[in-house]
């Protein structure tokens, strides 16, 4: 199973999110549970860093063990606000569509 983890500061906006695990949905090149959940991952970080580059974040990445951490290091503007409530959007549309068994979204 992938756990989502969305990562929200006092005020309630999201600041981040943490990915780890894997869908187990098929066989791995052929997982597209893991195929979206890849994709809406990567995809909201690179969005981050080409059309937001003033505001700093920080990406760990272990590919081995299927974990990625993004974390802004300051108060979401306008653009990430966006980007991360996309983010968090899509995942609860795959859990939605896939079920809990390959994707399950918290907040933390």
């Amino acid at each position: 199973m992938i756990d989502v983890l969305i990562l929200r500061d006092k005020a309630q906006d999201i600041t981040g999110f943490k990915v780890s695990g894997h869908a187990l949905f098929a066989e791995a090149g052929s997982d597209i549970v893991c195929a979206a959940v890849s994709m809406l991952t990567i995809n909201t970080v690179n969005a981050i860093e080409q059309f937001l580059p003033d505001e700093p974040m920080t990406v760990n990445i272990d590919r081995r063990a299927g974990f990625i951490e993004a974390r802004l290091k300051e108060k979401p503007t306008e653009g990430s606000g966006i980007l991360l409530r996309a983010f968090h959007l899509g995942m609860v549309s795959i859990e939605e569509q896939y079920g809990r068994k390959y994707v399950k979204v918290a907040e933390g």
